[in-house]
């Protein structure tokens, strides 16, 4: 209940208390009045009675003392006067029954008034004569009691009411400011740190918010210093000083990551562009203007790579820069390769000499495979751009690995599989363990990743980086991601939670940024709330930059059934880590690329600690993947990661 409700209900209750106590002090009060008035009123008139019959000589006279008894009686303020002889014989009998005109009954019966009956001695000489009783009429006192009682009532109603709202009124406008704290402390639960403009007049109000104003200053310097300071050290140790771009070390890392593992990197062309004449150009025009063009080349070679979702470009030694294209078909690698040449047409010199600026490409086309390894890929390139510089003109070259041969069979069976459409009986799921490193498992909620398979003719299951490409070029990924889901709901509501905790799905970018898949998932997801509590909803993160307002839109969907959220692949983009701040997720999954080898490097695991201390600050729980030794376990514990995934942890089954 809200403290001004709380407050407001204990005034209107003791404010109900003191107008029933008032009222019932002032009718006690009138009633007892009343009583001892009708009391005094009786005595004083069987008084004046027995006096006027004394002095008047004629108690004997039995018709005088009636007339006499009669006087006062009809005046109306009496029920009963009687005259009676001392030995008891009654001479004059006045009665009445006249009913309390103008009063309830119901008031009569809860405030009855005692009418006593008083009496006096007639004396005739020494002698007493008569006694007189008297008893008067409770209409007149009856009917003041409940004007007084009535007029009261109405009085302190009002006053009650008036005093009541004033009160009410004054403690909403100086309790106001707490809804505005309690506002501000929900905010900063969602990353977004408010400071309040206007502080409340009262005095402790103003001290708790000023207080809060500063913590969340002082919260918000801390994460933006945190995230300044992780986006400095990541790009001294993996971005180029002089064009911005990833340097070699950093292609290098993410190259050997992404051939190993074929669910990021499945098909796919690497490309070595290189400027001959550029060590001729900066000796004649110096380093600067070597910097600038540099910086134009980089320029240049992003406008080619940016419209192709994945593509990585680096600033590799010297004058020479490095291009992977994810997801990119065979039959297109001659556009591509023609695109970088023609990219960089502006820089060539003329005339043409051995000295002069001209660019180079060497390329190799990629299909995953088993031992594949960075440095016969860089050879292939190597060689690759050897025969283009030997044509003396502008060009590029592509060259094919002997090993590449064997996998194409595999890529045509799939290729037919998605054209004729996915029969749900050929996806199969397999579930990788996730193990917690600080908490126990009981208070460890993300259990396992699904991983989507697809069963080939010859039984064997292939594995999601081997389709994805096909799968999306075909137009087929938001049908595979309906797949999926409906095959883990049906899994978690069939056996139960997955290793007795969540499971995370993970969805495609063609999928979270459309709000008829996002309405079809929310309603499975609100039909089975117990299955949805068990789900994680994981997107990876290079889905996500340049979609922040529409993934921002579908978490915020998705979250009302219960779901937990989660960013796969964390730092694959090289976008600043302060995006966070304005999604509402549970998980953030370190990309592979920091992680795996990080024991044998300072940068990555600075890079992570930085990581899990701004993810902490904002209330997210941070995993690391491929942990394949007790090291990799270790050292994540002792980086503060939460949770763990991996070979080491356990092969998806």
């Amino acid at each position: 209940m809200k403290l001004s409700r709380l407050l407001a209900g204990l005034i209107s209750l003791l404010w109900v208390l003191v107008f029933i106590g008032t009222l019932g002090i002032v009718v006690q009060s009138t009633k007892e009045f009343l009583q001892k008035t009708l009391e005094s009123h009786a005595q004083d008139t069987a008084t004046f009675l027995g006096l006027a019959i004394t002095h008047s000589g004629r108690v004997k006279d039995v018709e005088t003392v009636e007339r006499m008894t009669a006087a006062i009686f009809d005046r109306g303020y009496y029920s009963e006067i009687l005259v009676k002889a001392m030995d008891g014989k009654s001479l004059v009998s006045k009665r009445v029954e006249q009913a309390v005109e103008g009063v309830p009954q119901w008031f009569i019966a809860r405030f009855p008034l005692e009418t006593p009956r008083m009496d006096a001695i007639v004396m005739d000489g020494w002698r007493q004569a008569a006694k007189i009783e008297v008893v008067s009429h409770p209409g007149h006192a009856y009917a003041e009691l409940y004007r007084v009682s009535m007029r009261s009532f109405w009085v302190l109603l009002t006053a009650a009411i008036a005093s009541l709202v004033v009160v009410l009124v004054v403690l909403r406008l100086a309790l106001r400011p707490l809804d505005d704290m309690e506002a501000q402390a929900i905010a900063i639960t969602k990353r977004e740190f408010k400071v309040l403009a206007k502080l409340p007049w009262a005095r402790e109000l103003h001290r708790v918010a000023s207080a809060l104003n500063q913590m969340v200053v002082s919260v918000e310097r801390m994460l933006t210093e945190q995230t300044d300071l992780a986006e400095k050290m990541r790009k001294k140790a993996y971005v180029d000083a002089v064009t911005g771009l990833m340097n070699r070390n950093d292609f290098a890392e993410r190259v050997t990551h992404l051939i190993g593992a074929p669910t990021k990197f499945a098909t796919g062309v690497l490309a070595v562009i290189r400027l001959r004449g550029f060590a001729a150009f900066n000796e004649k025009n110096g380093r600067v203007e070597g910097d600038a063009l540099l910086k134009r080349v980089a320029v240049l070679l992003g406008k080619v790579t940016e419209s192709r979702p994945g593509a990585l470009l680096a600033k590799l030694d010297g004058p020479e820069f490095g291009v992977v294209v994810p997801e990119i078909q065979e039959s297109d690698v001659g556009a591509l390769g023609d695109a970088l040449i023609a990219a960089l047409a502006e820089i060539e010199e003329f005339p043409r000499t051995e000295t002069t600026l001209m660019a180079h490409a060497g390329m190799t086309y990629y299909r995953y495979r088993e031992g594949a390894v960075f440095g016969k890929l860089m050879a292939t390139m190597g060689a690759a751009l050897g025969v283009a510089q030997a044509r003396g003109v502008p060009a590029w070259h592509l060259e094919m690995e002997a090993a590449a041969q064997a996998v194409n069979t595999m890529y045509a069976e799939i290729n037919g599989m998605f054209k004729v459409g996915l029969p749900a009986d050929r996806v199969a799921l397999q579930f990788q363990p996730v193990r917690p490193t600080r908490i126990s498992e009981d208070a460890w909620q993300y259990r396992s990743e699904s991983c989507v398979r697809i069963l080939g003719s010859d039984g064997q299951l292939i594995r999601a980086g081997l389709f994805i490409a096909t799968a999306k070029r075909l137009g087929a990924l938001q049908l595979l991601d309906k797949v999926v889901v409906e095959k883990v709901m049906q899994r978690i509501a069939k056996d139960g939670p997955v290793r007795g905790g969540a499971t995370a799905v993970n969805l495609s970018l063609e999928s979270i940024v459309d709000p008829m898949f996002v309405e079809w998932l929310h309603g499975k997801l609100k039909a089975q709330p117990d299955v949805a509590r068990h789900l994680i909803v994981e997107v990876m993160e290079q889905s996500i930059i340049g979609y922040i307002k529409e993934v921002k839109a579908a978490f915020s969907r998705l979250r009302e059934t219960g779901v937990r959220l989660s960013i796969d692949r964390f730092g694959q983009s090289t976008a600043s880590v302060g995006y966070l701040r304005g999604l509402e997720v549970d998980y953030v999954k370190i990309d592979g690329g920091y992680t795996r080898g990080m024991a044998d490097s300072s940068d990555k695991q600075f890079f992570v600690q930085a990581i899990v201390g701004i993810a902490h600050g904002l209330g997210i729980q941070v995993l690391t993947e491929y942990t394949e030794t007790e090291a990799d376990f270790e050292l994540a514990k002792s980086l503060m990661v939460d949770g763990v995934q991996g070979y080491y942890i356990g092969k998806p089954e």
